[in-house]
């Protein structure tokens, strides 16, 4: 099996065309609060990846969505967001495996965020 890490330098463009690359440190502010943040999610197995968070900076940096970097036969590099029917499916891996996962932005959040530790990462 392929790791999530080596699609790292791999784009996918959100948004309206803005890419964002795996492993980056990109911050894109779409309105009310919200940006889009490059960050690395841990899985419940212990397995990372590359990831887009969705962070509301209005709200003390509330995580509102994830998507995370993957390949698959069709694309190099795609991208699969957790509101999806066929998140974990497209993972490869079951619901235990994947949830609770934690969180880590790359990218700047402008906020007073209490929902990350000293590390970095969510709690």
């Amino acid at each position: 099996m392929t790791s999530f890490l080596d699609l790292k330098g791999s784009k996918i463009k959100v948004d309206g065309g803005n890419i964002f690359m795996a492993g980056g440190r990109k911050r894109l502010a779409f309105g009310d609060g919200g940006i889009y943040v490059n960050g690395i999610v841990r899985f419940a197995n212990g397995q990372e990846a590359y990831a887009i968070l969705e962070i509301d900076e209005s709200s003390s940096g509330e995580h509102c969505g994830t998507g995370i970097f993957i390949s698959d036969d069709v694309y190099p590099c795609d991208m699969t967001w957790q509101g999806d029917k066929d998140f974990c499916q497209r993972l490869g891996l079951t619901k235990d495996e994947v949830f609770p996962y934690t969180y880590k932005p790359t990218g700047k959040v402008r906020c007073e965020n209490h929902h990350v530790g000293d590390d970095g990462w969510s709690q």
